[in-house]
């Protein structure tokens, strides 16, 4: 088991080359984050205009410097079908920043895309297809620990999971462009 800043330096460790890939899939109804990104989440359902940007802004230079260098960033974000407050929150302060910063983020909605027979409901990181980082949260959304796998017949099926939701899931932007009753400003509308 490791923390987060074991996960964090395992995959610095292995994603720093041009060509590297990265590879996220997200399932939980609620994340316990940051100090800065759930003080973010508060202002979302006080009806703030938008996130601290000057905090925004260091991530989303992060993911544009990952893309200058030839890193390949990805996510499927699986969302339920009546989304929380906190997935209408990623959605909108998040994912929309992300993507416009060159994070390729694809949708999975529970009641609106078909979910491949393949599909691992679980949080995990994927790298360069070798590492494979299972995630453990407590029922809150709470990070508690990962785990580090090697071993390529553990990892096949996520790899496999990966590919097939990937390939099934909407592209972000084009989801959340079909979504507009899920804005914050729509809905404060």
């Amino acid at each position: 088991m490791i923390n987060e800043q074991q996960l964090e330096a395992a995959i610095d460790e292995h994603f720093h080359h041009a060509g590297d890939r990265l590879f996220r899939m997200e399932c939980l109804p609620r994340y316990m984050a940051s100090e800065g990104e759930e003080s973010d989440f508060q202002r979302y359902l006080a009806g703030a205009d938008g996130p601290d940007m000057e905090r925004k802004e260091q991530w989303l230079a992060i993911l544009r410097g990952e893309e200058s260098r030839g890193l390949i960033s990805y996510r499927v974000r699986a969302f339920s079908n009546a989304m929380t407050e906190y997935e209408r929150y990623e959605a909108d302060w998040c994912y929309a920043h992300n993507a416009a910063a060159g994070e390729d983020i694809s949708v999975l909605r529970d009641g609106e895309h078909d979910t491949p027979a393949t599909f691992i409901r679980e949080d995990f990181w994927l790298v360069n297809d070798a590492l494979l980082i299972p995630m453990q949260y407590d029922e809150h959304g709470r990070f508690l620990s990962a785990d580090i796998v090697t071993a390529p017949d553990v990892i096949a099926p996520y790899m496999r999971a990966r590919d097939d939701a990937h390939a099934t899931a909407e592209p972000f932007r084009a989801w959340w462009d079909r979504h507009p009753e899920l804005h914050q400003r729509q809905r404060a509308g």
